[in-house]
């Protein structure tokens, strides 16, 4: 879910990059009768992958197995019409049902009238929501959490996916709401566990990371269930502690929108504000990698209009909430996927096949735990952890503690530390900013930090940069820190500020402004700013305090220097 750095922007298509596809007459855009075999092969090898994946999801999401097939239908297909990204799929995705399923089963049993109402009722206000943001193009929001926090977010909602499978991979049932409370009835049933569902997860979970490796193409989960069918079935395993999936009814779409409670109202808006950023975050970053690797320009804005409306037309008819999924949409994009063909191959495909979805009763729910454990795995990105520990060992605390608290004390609760962490670290960097003392390098007008070699002062100039934009959480550090610098360069006549990282200043970074000028005019030495931005000149320029307005500024600090050093002379 985390955003990843993108090739093109939205502003610029670069060169080699073509635009993204336009309006509904675009969706069959880049599908010529060369390349049509190729997209529709791709198109079946997504639904190979979406199949299992789709089954697996229903039983985190706690609904029948083929309403996540209904989602995935639904959303492929709008997202088809409406979307930019050709090949991004959208569908019931891993990474959301848990999050959406722990809080409204708080308030309905799962596979109840009322569940499948507070479900859908979800996917809708969601869906409007994320169309909204892409409407007002205010996909920045989805970039708001550090890497380090989603990671760590993402870990946490593994270890929960984990550990509300361990039932199934063990054949036992257990009890519980929260994580430690599922763990601790799973701890009184172990004399219980059926070896044979053991085996059965962990096979279909080796398969999965075996044939990644060594062909993500290919629809190994779809293989690997069906082999643990096959074993299911023949060896009657059922009589060995193996639960079946059980009934599954392929269906048809169905109204269930009611209007609920305020108390129902409550639960469902906090539980749509977490899916939002969760859906924005993985979405912008599947549809810029893959549109790097396509090469095409991403338009994010209009993705996001893609996966509202499908989130919208997903609660319509009584699905779940959907997401753009980065692992089926790689699969796609291997698999040789190019254009909109794709999704809508798998799309009408899956709608043929859904009469044969009775048959999918005998299917193990030990492999479908299997295939979770393995989505699981790919959330815990343990790699990444060690990196940000070598970074940074205070951003590798903020994971930790993001995932403790998506683990320990609920999603909701786990989400909100997320964005209370992401607010503080971004204040506590602002909030400490740097005066670096500058000199001028010899023989030439570059000024960079006095540590460097052949780097030195100007007589009588202290010249500094202020690293950060000037505001209420730093004013006070840039003035007393300012002192300092004056205190141990008495002789100092001039000052000089490199403006160059004050992107703006904020009615308490101007008041203190205002007095360190007043403070310098008391102890005769000049002031003067270098570097300014339009923002903040034009800040100054219309500030009500003569001083402000009074201030020198240059286009470069040589300049600044020199003009110092000529009215000192």
């Amino acid at each position: 879910m985390a955003p990843s750095e993108s090739k093109s922007t939205n502003f610029r298509t670069p060169i080699g990059l073509r635009e993204p596809a336009r309006g509904l007459a675009d969706t069959f855009r880049g599908v010529t009768r060369e390349n049509v075999p190729g997209q529709l092969l791709a198109g079946v090898t997504l639904l190979a992958i979406a199949v299992p994946e789709q089954l697996a999801t229903s039983r985190l999401a706690g609904v029948p197995a083929f309403t996540a097939m209904i989602a995935f239908i639904t959303a492929t297909l709008v997202f088809v019409f409406f979307g930019s990204n050709p090949i991004m799929s959208v569908g019931a995705d891993s990474t959301i049902a848990p999050l959406f399923a722990v809080v409204l089963l708080r308030l309905a049993p799962p596979s109840t009238t009322l569940y499948f109402e507070l479900v859908a009722v979800t996917a809708v206000v969601t869906g409007l929501v994320v169309l909204g943001v892409g409407l007002m193009r205010l996909g920045w929001i989805a970039d708001f959490l550090s890497l380090p926090i989603v990671t760590g977010f993402l870990g946490g909602i593994g270890v929960i996916i984990i550990v509300h499978q361990l039932p199934s991979a063990l054949g036992v049932s257990s009890s519980g709401t929260s994580v430690l409370q599922r763990l601790n009835s799973l701890s009184h049933l172990l004399n219980h566990v059926s070896a044979w569902s053991v085996a059965l997860a962990l096979g279909t979970f080796v398969v999965l990371l075996v044939g990644e490796k060594i062909s993500a193409r290919l629809p190994w989960a779809l293989g690997a269930i069906g082999v643990a069918t096959i074993l299911s079935v023949t060896l009657s395993l059922g009589r060995h502690g193996v639960s079946e999936l059980g009934a599954v009814s392929s269906g048809l779409p169905t109204w269930r929108l009611h209007w609920l409670t305020a108390s129902q109202w409550g639960v469902v808006l906090t539980t749509m504000a977490t899916l939002v950023i969760v859906i924005l975050s993985q979405t912008s970053a599947t549809t810029r990698t893959s549109s790097d690797d396509l090469g095409v320009a991403s338009d994010i804005s209009r993705d996001f209009v893609g996966v509202g409306l499908a989130n919208v037309a997903a609660g319509l008819v009584g699905a779940i909430p959907v997401n753009a999924s980065p692992a089926r949409t790689t699969v796609a994009r291997v698999a040789g996927g190019r254009t909109k063909l794709v999704g809508l191959t798998a799309a009408i495909l899956a709608i043929a096949l859904s009469p044969l979805a009775h048959y999918a009763h005998v299917i193990p729910l030990a492999a479908l735990a299997g295939v979770l454990f393995f989505v699981a795995a790919r959330l815990i990105k343990i790699d990444q952890l060690v990196k940000i520990w070598r970074v940074s060992r205070v951003e590798f605390l903020f994971a930790v503690i993001s995932a403790l608290g998506v683990i320990l004390i609920g999603v909701e609760a786990g989400l909100a530390v997320a964005v209370g962490l992401a607010i503080l670290d971004q204040t506590w960097r602002s909030a400490r900013p740097h005066m670096i003392e500058m000199g001028r390098r010899e023989g030439t007008t570059s000024w960079e930090p006095l540590r460097e070699k052949d780097v030195t002062p100007v007589n009588h100039v202290l010249t500094v940069l202020f690293d950060n934009e000037l505001f209420f959480a730093n004013a006070g550090i840039f003035r007393r820190e300012l002192h300092e610098l004056l205190a141990k360069h008495p002789e100092t006549k001039h000052v000089v500020i490199d403006a160059v990282a004050i992107s703006d200043a904020d009615f308490t970074g101007l008041t203190m402004l205002d007095q360190v000028v007043e403070d310098l005019t008391k102890d005769r030495v000049s002031f003067a700013l270098a570097r300014v931005n339009d923002q903040l000149k034009n800040r100054l320029a219309n500030s009500l305090d003569q001083a402000l307005r009074d201030i020198e500024i240059f286009g470069n600090v040589n300049d600044a220097v020199e003009a110092a050093a000529t009215a000192s002379s």
